[in-house]
């Protein structure tokens, strides 16, 4: 009961979140990018690139070592009595006219109500768009209304988090009563898994960081080991930022970068986020048996990539992220208690993947992009 009325809340506040996050990025970026259009397309190609890379890493993790198939029957007793469970994912959706059809809404009030969250992220994009078009005042006066839209959710946010401890007591103990203690074992190996993907995610930016920066990345790394273990403490990334952006400056970062890349970075470049969302996704699939193929993945990371820009600063806002693909894909809603028990670990290597991510990546512009 607990947590199906946490589920409920979370669903309650995605829509309005992504069309307020959405819009006002693009109102910001649009203001941003006049006068640094080299540096804010340097910035966004990588951490597109990056975001795509993450995300196939974790693809790559998961199938690899298929964790959910184990829990098959856990997926079994947490459907509702009497619901199925299509055996194959439904694709026939996928083609190129059916999909820019289905993306733009014929009526944006029917897409908030019914939960179609692609349509509300495309209309958001558009609004966002036109709103850069018309007049200061006026963008101004948007401006503050879909940021005080967006602290409103963010605040209705807080409150609902105050009952994970609930939902997630609630979530397991409703999965050992029906499964037995055994399937703890299932969600540990899920974690351990998880953070070897994350690892492997660290190692690369590294190497790669060797390779642009040199040696001297070392410094800043030990730096920063201070935010991003209290980052990794507290679940936040935010946390980090003023200590993280004061080593950038020591290190020897220009301030008008990491100014820049900074910020974005936090909104775009959520590498451990992305490795989660392949995680969860596909640990989905394989628990309740969703058959689904290579372009439906790709369908849905291209989804997920887009609705979890703009809501980095959400307390467990991967959830936020996911419920949406659960709705718009129609996976069984009873897919986020699955990983409601798990999401407080995985957070905490998420946040501190992202702190490190940021810091890192904001030395490569700084050394690619010259005055």
């Amino acid at each position: 009961m607990a947590s199906d009325i946490f589920i409920k809340l979370i669903k309650m506040i995605v829509a309005p979140l992504i069309f307020a996050s959405l819009s006002l990025g693009v109102i910001n970026i649009g203001d941003n990018a006049k006068g640094l259009g080299l540096l804010f397309g340097r910035v966004l190609g990588m951490f597109i690139i990056s975001s795509i890379c993450s995300l196939f890493i974790g693809w790559f993790m998961i199938d690899l070592f298929k964790p959910g198939l184990s829990m098959v029957e856990v997926g079994k007793n947490l459907l509702e009595e009497g619901a199925t469970v299509a055996g194959k994912f439904d694709s026939s959706s996928i083609s190129l006219a059916h999909f820019v059809q289905e993306t733009i809404p014929d009526n944006i009030f029917n897409a908030f109500a019914g939960g179609h969250i692609i349509q509300i992220v495309i209309f958001s994009l558009f609004f966002g768009v036109a709103l850069t078009k018309i007049n200061p005042k006026g963008r101004d006066a948007m401006r503050e209304l879909l940021d005080a839209i967006m602290h409103a959710m963010f605040a209705i946010c807080h409150i609902v988090m105050k009952l994970v401890p609930i939902a997630v007591f609630a979530s397991i103990a409703n999965v050992i009563i029906k499964n037995g203690f055994g399937v703890l074992y299932t969600y540990l190996v899920f974690i351990l898994e998880y953070y070897l993907a994350l690892v492997v995610v660290w190692v690369v930016i590294y190497i790669i960081s060797l390779k642009v920066v040199g040696r001297s990345i070392n410094k800043l790394i030990n730096a920063i080991i201070p935010p991003l273990s209290l980052s990794f403490a507290t679940s936040s990334s935010e946390v980090a930022y003023p200590a993280v952006f004061e080593a950038l400056e020591e290190h020897g970062v220009r301030e008008k970068i990491s100014s820049f890349v900074m910020p974005m970075g936090y909104s775009f470049n959520m590498i451990g986020s992305m490795v989660y969302f392949s995680f969860a996704i596909i640990f989905i699939t394989q628990v309740f048996g969703i058959d689904i193929s290579f372009t439906d993945k790709l369908y849905i990371f291209f989804m997920l990539l887009i609705t979890s820009k703009g809501i980095a600063g959400v307390p467990r806002a991967s959830i936020m992220v996911i419920s949406s693909a659960v709705t718009a894909f129609h996976f069984p809603a009873a897919s986020i208690l699955l990983l409601l028990p798990i999401d407080a670990f995985a957070d905490m290597g998420r946040s501190a993947t992202n702190v490190y991510a940021n810091a890192v990546m904001t030395t490569f512009i700084d050394k690619w992009h010259k005055d």
